[in-house]
């Protein structure tokens, strides 16, 4: 389907997982800026562990935008009418490929991303530490994509509109249907995160 010139799946602008995929990748880019940095300078000064630190928070806070990615299949959602012959729409069949590779993708990028944080942290502090981390870190994941897949909020609102996210932290922590959806996303990204590192981690460098 194509709108004023832009191109549509199951009413989803392809334009939209264009800007996704670019966020995804943000805190790559970041990773290599901080790494440089560590490499350069070991991080010996004040100043220069301050500004790790800035660096890091950014490394963090757009870190969801790559999981983010996995939630796209979400677009698959009743995209066949119940009535399709064998409950499947041959003209839409192709679209559960498409999705699913941009989930896959999320996958990739959440598990690499993290893992590479994890590596330069070992480095940094110790193993110990790197380990500690990514069990602290995935359950952030899982409150950045919720809040941004259910409240519509961006990496830049953690600058821009604090209070509303600490408002909807409250609601997660106290609402059974949000703290649900909470630990099932939390679980997931656990899975995702083990089991990736387990099936392609260590040609990660």
């Amino acid at each position: 389907m194509d709108y004023f010139g832009l191109f549509y799946v199951n009413d989803y602008p392809f334009l939209m997982l264009v800007w996704n995929l670019f966020l995804a990748l943000t805190p790559f880019f970041i990773f290599f800026i901080l790494r440089d940095y560590w490499q350069k300078t070991k991080f010996k000064k004040i100043w220069q562990k301050f500004l790790a630190g800035i660096l890091f928070f950014l490394w963090l806070i757009f870190l969801p935008n790559s999981a983010y990615l996995i939630v796209g299949v979400r677009h698959l959602l009743n995209f066949c009418p119940a009535a399709s012959a064998n409950s499947v729409c041959v003209a839409g069949t192709w679209e559960i490929m498409y999705f699913f590779v941009f989930s896959a993708l999320g996958w990739i990028f959440f598990v690499i991303f993290l893992k590479q944080m994890r590596s330069l942290l070992a480095k940094i502090f110790n193993p110990k530490v790197s380990r500690l981390a990514v069990f602290i870190l995935i359950p952030f994941v899982s409150l950045g994509v919720l809040f941004g897949l259910t409240e519509r909020f961006n990496s830049w609102d953690i600058f821009f509109n604090l209070l509303a996210i600490f408002q909807n932290l409250l609601k997660y922590l106290t609402d059974w249907e949000y703290f649900r959806n909470f630990l099932v996303f939390t679980a997931g990204f656990y899975l995702l995160y083990f089991l990736g590192e387990y099936l392609f981690g260590k040609k990660i460098s």
